[in-house]
């Protein structure tokens, strides 16, 4: 593959600020790839979804509680770990990319601990899902579902790292290719694990999608590694290009000073990714007692959004990089254009979505199930997500925007007040004390997004009009 070293060798001169059309050229540059790249990771596990739809309620109900807790865990290790986005963008900005490498080296030590660490909670799942409240049989099954998802978790973040650099030194192709594959492959594999076709391994239900995905997320890392690899001039300008015994010794002390900015930086945006996701999760255990067809319709509908909230995470990302690179150069005036730019952009692509849901919930849910009874409450589901996509994606931009210049404090209180004070109380009230029934998990989610937008808005504004500090 050709070196492609955009972003590193065209910077503008520090302190320079750039024409709109430059801006919104180069966001959607980035974005467009980059949302492929994360649609492509989120289509992995919606092929999961679908696939064990395809083997019943029970499984696809073992898979969404399975799936949850490991889920939370792992974005909050990918939350810590966007710090290396943030660092490589603002010394490629401030035209020092040979920081970049001590950045990645850093970062990919940091991701394999979380990995691994992470990965053990899946030894005490069974028990914990019995704590939450879920039945014997729920608990069982959704604690395999987990220990497979816990195999694959270490090459996810080590993947997911390796892409992020790549990104932030203007290469964000390479993990949308990677990705594009890993699902072709993902097919037929889930077939055979799944459903048994081919009869080469008994059917494994929700256990197996996720066992091959694991597998695929280690074959991931190993691609985008080799890319990163393959380019011995790419690997200088960025000051990868040194002894092995260089990588060792920074092991030795966690990454060094890089190691600890990217601590400093990621803790709370870990925490921050954390609180929301565990508010997610509450939402999936309140699913969950409601009953099978409940948790299986709110997957489904959980799952669309997903999908679909790709699009505000690339153009977040899009918006943490050019924000860090304006950070870099000391160019206010390109801070706050960056992140306005993207968070247009985010909330144009967002709207015809949510009017698709409004207006055809059941055929949009028939992509991912066809099961009856699970397709009446998705439905319903989906005609309220359909007022608040946009919502979500201003507020997936914000946060970027918002990480690439290092405010990554009060974007972590604006995300517990909106989704443990208001979403959480908010779904629990509308099922169980309003009479609303499953749907009123979404008015729940909603509030807590309003509020989430009440808070990151004004604070973008005041951030990006405040005199520059690079980290």
């Amino acid at each position: 593959m050709p070196s492609d070293f955009a972003l590193a060798s065209a910077v503008p001169p520090v302190g320079a600020a750039l024409p709109l059309r430059k801006h919104v050229a180069e966001t959607v540059r980035l974005a467009l790839p980059m949302i492929g790249s994360r649609a492509g990771m989120i289509l992995m596990i919606t092929i999961d979804t679908v696939v064990t739809g395809w083997s019943g309620p029970d499984q696809l109900a073992f898979f969404a509680v399975g799936i949850a807790p490991q889920i939370t865990l792992m974005l909050v290790a990918l939350g810590a770990l966007q710090s290396t986005a943030v660092l490589t963008a603002q010394a490629i900005g401030a035209g020092h990319p040979a920081g970049a490498g001590a950045v990645l080296r850093a970062a990919l030590l940091h991701a394999l601990v979380l990995g691994v660490v992470i990965g053990t909670a899946s030894a005490f799942s069974e028990p914990f899902f019995r704590a939450v409240g879920q039945t014997p049989e729920i608990a069982a099954g959704a604690a395999a579902v987990s220990r497979a998802y816990a195999y694959g978790l270490p090459g996810l973040l080590l993947y997911v790292t390796a892409a992020m650099f790549l990104e932030a030194t203007g290469r964000p192709r390479v993990a949308l290719i990677v990705i594009l594959v890993a699902d072709l492959v993902k097919i037929p594999l889930n077939l055979a694990l799944v459903l048994g076709w081919g009869g080469f391994v008994a059917p494994m239900g929700a256990a197996g999608a996720v066992l091959g995905s694991s597998a695929i997320r280690w074959l991931c890392f190993v691609a985008v590694a080799w890319v990163i690899w393959a380019h011995r001039a790419d690997r200088r300008r960025l000051g990868l290009d040194v002894p092995l015994r260089t990588w060792f010794a920074e092991a030795a002390r966690a990454g060094g000073e890089v190691g600890r900015k990217l601590r400093r930086l990621g803790l709370p945006m870990g925490i921050a990714q954390g609180v929301e996701s565990s508010a997610f999760t509450a939402v999936v255990f309140i699913a969950g007692a409601l009953g099978e067809v409940a948790a299986a319709a709110h997957q489904t509908t959980m799952t669309l959004l997903v999908l679909v909230y790709m699009s505000a995470i690339g153009f977040g990302g899009a918006a943490t990089i050019r924000t860090g690179i304006a950070v870099g150069r000391g160019s206010q005036p390109d801070v706050r254009r960056a992140g306005l730019v993207a968070l247009g952009l985010a909330v144009v692509a967002a709207v015809p979505v949510g009017i698709a849901f409004h207006l055809a919930p059941q055929t949009v849910a028939g992509f991912v199930t066809q099961d009856v009874s699970v397709l009446t409450i998705a439905r319903d589901m989906l005609m309220v997500a359909g007022w608040f996509v946009a919502v979500d994606a201003t507020n997936g931009v914000l946060l970027g925007a918002l990480r690439g210049t290092g405010d990554v404090w009060l974007p972590l209180f604006a995300q517990g007040a909106a989704f443990w004070c208001v979403a959480v109380p908010a779904a629990y009230a509308a099922t169980h004390v309003l009479g609303f029934g499953p749907v009123g998990l979404f008015y729940g989610i909603a509030a807590g997004m309003i509020t989430s937008l009440a808070i990151l808005l004004p604070r973008f504004l005041a951030v990006s009009a405040r005199p520059l500090h690079s980290l």
